[in-house]
C-alpha cells in the first residue's frame, strides 16, 4: 500500500513537472519583436505579471499581454510574415498552432498587414475579437473592438486585397454561420451575437485618413510626466489582463485578456471607416 501511495505521488509530481515545463516552453516561444513604439507600451507575461514597458526590439513571446497606453502606439514583426500595429489604449495577444498563427485583440484598434510572398502554402493569421475571427492570407486590414451594453462589436475593413470573417458566440466561441467575404476597400460589422452585417463600400479618401491614423509621429512630443503616466496606466492595463488569465478562452483557449472599455478609460478614438497604412490601393480596386 505504503509502495503504491509513493508511486502515485511519483507520478502526480511527474505530470505536474512535465506541465510547467510545456507551459514555460510555450511561454518563451518567441512570437516577433517590437519595431516600433510610440508613447508607452507594456507587456504582461508569466515571469512579470506586473507589466514592465515595451520598447523597439525587445521580443514578443506567444501568449504574452501586450497593451499600449494614451496617445500610445506599437508595432510589431510577426516572423517576417505581418506587421501588426496597435493604435492607442489596445491589447492584443498572440497564439499559434500549426500553420495558423492567431493576433487576439479584445479592445481597441489594430492593423494588421501580410505578406503573401512570405506565407507557405495553407499559413494564414487570423485576427480573432470576442466575436468573430478574421482569417487573412495576403491582405491589409484594420480591425477595431468597442465594448457595448449591448455585446462586443467588431469592425473589419480590408484595405487591400480580401478577408473572410466569421462570427462566433462571444461566450462559447463557436462560429455563428458561413464565412462572410469582405473585399478590396470594403468594412463589415459584427455586433453582439449577430451575422456580419452586408459589406459596404469604404471611400478610398476615408480609408486613406484611417491608415493615416496608425502613422507614427518622427519624435515624441509627450513630456517626462505625462510618458510616465501613460507607462503606469499600460502597465496596469497589462497586470489586469494577466489577472484575469484564468478565464476559458472562447472557442477553447486558457486565458484570454479581458479588460472592459471602463477599466482602462473612455477613448477618443475616432469611428474608422476605412483600412490603414501598409497600403491604401492606388490601383484600380480588384477582389
Amino acid at each position: 500500500m505504503e509502495r503504491k501511495t509513493r508511486r502515485a505521488r511519483v507520478a502526480i509530481t511527474l505530470a505536474l513537472t512535465l506541465g510547467m515545463a510545456a507551459a514555460a516552453a510555450a511561454q518563451t516561444s518567441k512570437a516577433g519583436e517590437v519595431s516600433r513604439v510610440e508613447g508607452t507600451a507594456a507587456v504582461a507575461r508569466t515571469a512579470a505579471p506586473q507589466g514592465t514597458p515595451l520598447k523597439a526590439k525587445d521580443d514578443v513571446f506567444l501568449r504574452d499581454l501586450v497593451t499600449t497606453g494614451e496617445q500610445s502606439k506599437a508595432q510589431l514583426l510577426l516572423g517576417g510574415k505581418a506587421i501588426v500595429t496597435m493604435r492607442e489604449q489596445s491589447t492584443l495577444r498572440i497564439t499559434e498552432v500549426p500553420g495558423v498563427a492567431t493576433v487576439e485583440i479584445t479592445d481597441g484598434l489594430l492593423k494588421l498587414a501580410v505578406n503573401k510572398d512570405k506565407m507557405k502554402a495553407g499559413d494564414r493569421i487570423d485576427v480573432k475579437s470576442p466575436n468573430a475571427i478574421t482569417a487573412v492570407r495576403g491582405t491589409t486590414i484594420v480591425v477595431e473592438v468597442r465594448k457595448t451594453p449591448a455585446g462586443p462589436t467588431t469592425r473589419l475593413s480590408v484595405l487591400n486585397g480580401f478577408a473572410e470573417i466569421t462570427p462566433i458566440d462571444p461566450v462559447t466561441g463557436a462560429p455563428r454561420g458561413a464565412p462572410v467575404r469582405v473585399n478590396d476597400l470594403q468594412q463589415t460589422t459584427v455586433s453582439g451575437s449577430g451575422a456580419a452585417a452586408p459589406p459596404q463600400p469604404i471611400n478610398r479618401n476615408d480609408a486613406v485618413r484611417l491608415d493615416a491614423s496608425f502613422a507614427f509621429k518622427l519624435t515624441p512630443v509627450a513630456s517626462d510626466d505625462v510618458l510616465k503616466r501613460q507607462l503606469e496606466q499600460a502597465a496596469s492595463d497589462a497586470s489586469k489582463l494577466q489577472n484575469a488569465g484564468g478565464a476559458k478562452l472562447p472557442g477553447g483557449g486558457d486565458g484570454t485578456p479581458s479588460v472592459s472599455g471602463d477599466d482602462i478609460r473612455s477613448r477618443n478614438v475616432p469611428q474608422p471607416t476605412a483600412p490603414s497604412s501598409g497600403g491604401v490601393r492606388t490601383s484600380p480596386r480588384g477582389n
